[in-house]
């Protein structure tokens, strides 16, 4: 199919979109001018097609056809599964099903004082000032899908967590999918205040078909301290696009890690603007494909305070005929002097159809930084190989046990068991295609 003909094909749902808005009432409540704005802008903009450079290598055509017939599907909550269970010792447990809040199957009887922990929903009808700041990161202009969980805003969840106060107890947030093709558009909006510190943990799991279509909105006060995990484990035919946006004021650190083990094409895009002098951010991503599945990170740092510092790392591992895509960019505005900024990306890739496109960038527009990229894409060391097979290891033991030590430098740093027995789970049942074998 020619770009042209590509072009004509995703716009033409947008009449359909329009008409599932119009159909769920979003053009009333406290949320009606920015779910108006965001309509407008997918309205202009339609879904995203490979002649936009930042979606080049990430064919959404299939999506955008199905995804209108999908949306307003009644939600019932008593038939969504867990699909693949994960247990987070000692938190607090959220469960949205087709992205709406479930409160029979929640438990936040335990929030301390201080902490609001509430569904979306709920807080838009009772107390809409606490959601002042929905929206304030999120760009319906940054892509369809942006616009597209704007326009439909309302189901979520938000965390608000009172100005020196830690929360010790990880926030866990279940995503499950109904039975039913559906389309999920959660919205997440998470306020630290000032020297508070909080864990939230997301798990996304299907075992139907499904599009995921969520936006995170991230906020961290001077001082504060913010840990964010988000693990996509989601059914090998279900199609996955997110967006987390986060703000980090003076001296406040934001970690984030981002696994992802399922989906036939999953796409997960994180915007950090470090915003006070001391600001700093860590950011991890550990994806892996095989089949013909298909994975794109993206990561987007913008300094824009002297002082701030960040340090990203993503490695990617893709076997059979899977495809995966890395783009990470370092902005550094002319007023943040002293900044220290590291970006590296490094793919291991198991067969011989695996394939990855990878771009690293540094932008720098300040004279006094330190600021490095790189990246690297090879093999399972053939050396290493030969060694633990002369010494007895089975091959399939061996190449499991590279992998794994390939991708240990990020596992190491997880905090949350679950995650990492999860994404090691996922490691060793990665298998190349056997006629396609690297």
């Amino acid at each position: 199919m020619s770009d042209n003909n590509q072009t004509e094909a995703v716009r033409a749902p947008e009449e359909s979109v329009r008409a599932a808005w119009q159909a769920a009432g979003l053009d009333t409540g406290a949320l009606q001018s920015l779910r108006a704005a965001a309509l407008a802008e997918f309205t202009r903009s339609g879904f995203p097609t490979t002649k936009q450079e930042s979606w080049k290598y990430t064919n959404v055509r299939r999506v955008a056809e199905t995804l209108p017939g999908w949306l307003n599907h009644p939600v019932e909550t008593a038939d969504a599964p867990e699909g693949k269970p994960l247990e987070v010792e000692n938190a607090i447990r959220i469960v949205l099903v087709d992205g709406v809040f479930a409160a029979d199957l929640s438990d936040t009887a335990e929030l301390p004082p201080g902490v609001l922990l509430a569904d979306l929903a709920e807080l838009q009808a009772q107390s809409p000032d606490r959601l002042s700041r929905l929206g304030e990161l999120a760009n319906p202009a940054d892509s369809g899908f942006v616009a597209l969980n704007g326009a439909f805003a309302g189901n979520g969840v938000a965390l608000l967590v009172d100005d020196n106060l830690t929360l010790e107890q990880p926030v866990f947030i279940s995503y499950r999918s109904s039975q039913h093709e559906s389309v999920a558009q959660p919205r997440l909006l998470a306020e630290l205040g000032r020297n508070a510190s909080a864990t939230i943990v997301e798990h996304y799991c299907s075992d139907v078909h499904t599009i995921v279509n969520p936006v995170a909105e991230l906020f961290c006060a001077a001082g504060s301290q913010l840990t964010y995990y988000k693990l996509q484990d989601e059914d090998q035919r279900s199609w996955h696009m997110a967006a987390q946006y986060a703000a980090v004021a003076e001296n406040a650190t934001l970690r984030t890690t981002h696994v992802d083990v399922g989906g036939a094409l999953a796409r997960n895009e994180l915007k950090v603007n470090l915003q006070g002098r001391g600001a700093h951010a860590e950011t991890r991503g550990l994806f892996m494909t095989d089949d013909k599945r298909h994975v794109e990170a993206r990561l987007d740092v913008n300094h824009l305070a002297p002082d701030t510092t960040s340090r990203e790392r993503y490695r990617g591992i893709l076997a059979g005929l899977g495809k995966g895509v890395f783009n990470g960019r370092i902005y550094v505005h002319q007023d943040a002097q002293k900044t220290a900024a590291e970006l590296t990306n490094r793919n291991l890739l198991l067969s011989k159809g695996a394939e990855i496109n990878t771009k690293p960038e540094l932008e720098i527009y300040a004279d006094d930084v330190k600021c490095a990229h790189g990246s690297t894409t090879g093999q399972l060391d053939s050396q290493s190989m030969f060694y633990l097979l002369t010494r007895g290891v089975d091959p399939v033991t061996a190449r499991n046990m590279l992998i794994t030590a390939f991708a240990s430098e990020l596992l190491v740093d997880i905090t949350v068991p679950a995650i990492a027995e999860r994404a090691r789970a996922a490691l060793e049942s990665l298998r190349p295609d056997e006629n396609n074998d690297g």
